[in-house]
């Protein structure tokens, strides 16, 4: 089982996920096949990595990518230039650039029916990419190489996604960025190679490299599934089958949308929830359980 590399009771996990941080602990060289420092140096040296592969940080934003890159590929020595002067390099992706990191994203996906990607940040010593801030997915933090420290605070905001209350989003009030500037973290956790850290969504967050080394880490996210997006795929079924309805296909008339839609609307709700009562519920779970599955 993939995730049983990575976290203690895997199984236990996948009955309840974990909804607070925590820490695991593998041996220093327990993801050592996974991806390496060397690696990345090499990478980066031999001019390996396209621009949709890297998204570079410093001063806790993105680089504009005219400034490092032209065309669809970085500039040469622009990546080590920028780790040079303090950056931090995002590698996005991996799971289409490493046959180990693919196999371990396949099976990820097929054991949680949850999208996937793997990306790495490699952040030089005493220094720090993204100060605080949140993600609307969980991730699971896997330490390769140097040490890195994590302060934590308890989320602002519950459950947020992508498409709602995401950091990008909504960002921090004055009130909440005043908090983060005088408040103690809820806690730090120092990683070093073979830790992982569970993070789940909306924790805020603001690592730093500790130590004289680079750190270099792979953020596992997991895009989970919701029941906003199970009500989703089952009003798809829905709407799918009312296209094959004539009936369905009717045209409504202009009067009725003009002046009496509350008739409109009570019709379709009554609609809507016959054909919700009378979905095969087995075929329901195949396709939603393909969905899940789906790459994305």
């Amino acid at each position: 089982m993939a995730l049983a590399a990575l976290v203690d009771d895997a199984e236990k996990y996948l009955g309840a996920w974990p909804s607070t941080p925590h820490l695991c602990h593998r041996s220093p060289d327990a993801f050592h096949s996974l991806l390496t420092r060397e690696e990345v140096d090499d990478l980066i040296d031999h001019d390996c990595l396209a621009l949709r592969n890297v998204v570079l940080l410093k001063e806790n934003r993105p680089v504009e990518t005219h400034r490092y890159a032209d065309g669809d590929a970085p500039r040469r020595g622009a990546l080590r230039r920028h780790l040079d002067e303090g950056g931090t390099l995002s590698l996005r992706r991996l799971e289409r650039l490493k046959p180990s990191l693919a196999v371990l994203h396949r099976e990820l996906v097929e054991e949680t029916g949850y999208a996937v990607h793997v990306n790495a940040y490699c952040t030089p010593a005493g220094a720090q990419g993204l100060k605080y801030h949140y993600d609307p997915y969980l991730t699971l933090i896997v330490q390769l190489s140097g040490s890195k420290a994590w302060p934590i605070h308890r989320p602002f905001v519950a459950n947020p996604v992508r498409g709602h209350l995401s950091f990008h989003q909504v960002g921090f009030t004055a009130q909440q960025r005043h908090y983060l500037e005088h408040a103690a973290p809820e806690e730090t956790y120092t990683l070093r190679p073979g830790d992982v850290l569970w993070l789940p969504r909306g924790y805020v967050h603001s690592p730093y490299t500790v130590g004289e080394e680079p750190s270099l880490h792979l953020t596992i996210a997991f895009k989970e599934r919701t029941w906003h997006w199970v009500a989703g795929q089952l009003t798809e079924a829905v709407l799918e089958r009312a296209l094959h309805d004539p009936a369905m296909r009717g045209a409504v008339a202009p009067r009725e949308i003009t002046t009496d839609p509350v008739r409109a609307v009570k019709e379709m709700r009554a609609y809507l929830v016959g054909a919700l009562l009378t979905l095969d519920q087995d075929a329901m779970a195949g396709l939603i359980r393909e969905a899940a599955l789906r790459p994305e």
